[in-house]
């Protein structure tokens, strides 16, 4: 379930089971652009909101961060907005949030990152600080405003 979802799982005349997320990714204030990107492999590939992205300097396209990479893509430039699945070969265009509050537990990440992985000498959690326009990582459940409860 992704942003504040609802999700009925069992209904029937009688009876209904829902299961809401209340949670958010974006939580305030927050920047978005618009980019690209292809998947070069031959499956199809899922990738979920929050997944922390980079751009590879050569082409300009946003790819999912892995901090390992030499191509400019080990730097984070934003965090995927929504959820996509994109075909073998395809290129789809995408949105990421540049700036604003973005909730730390919701960062998706490459299977051996953390947000303590270290690149250039800096911790990523530094690095999405300073290298981004402005995304600041919030720890723990936002509730300070009615919409995001």
């Amino acid at each position: 379930m992704e942003n504040g979802s609802v999700e009925t799982t069992v209904g029937t005349n009688n009876q209904q089971t829902t299961n809401f997320d209340n949670s958010f990714i974006f939580l305030r204030d927050n920047k978005y652009e618009g980019g690209s990107t292809t998947n070069d492999t031959y499956d199809a590939i899922t990738l979920p909101a929050g997944t922390l992205m980079g751009r590879v300097s050569a082409t300009g396209e946003l790819v999912p961060l892995v901090s390992t990479a030499t191509d400019g893509s080990q730097i984070p430039v934003g965090v995927l907005t929504q959820s996509i699945t994109i075909e073998a070969g395809d290129t789809v265009s995408i949105n990421v949030c540049t700036g604003g509050e973005v909730a730390e537990e919701k960062i998706v990440l490459d299977a051996g990152d953390t947000l303590d992985t270290v690149i250039d000498g800096r911790q990523l959690r530094d690095k999405i600080a300073a290298d981004t326009v402005g995304i600041v990582l919030v720890t723990g459940t936002e509730m300070t405003a009615f919409d995001n409860q």
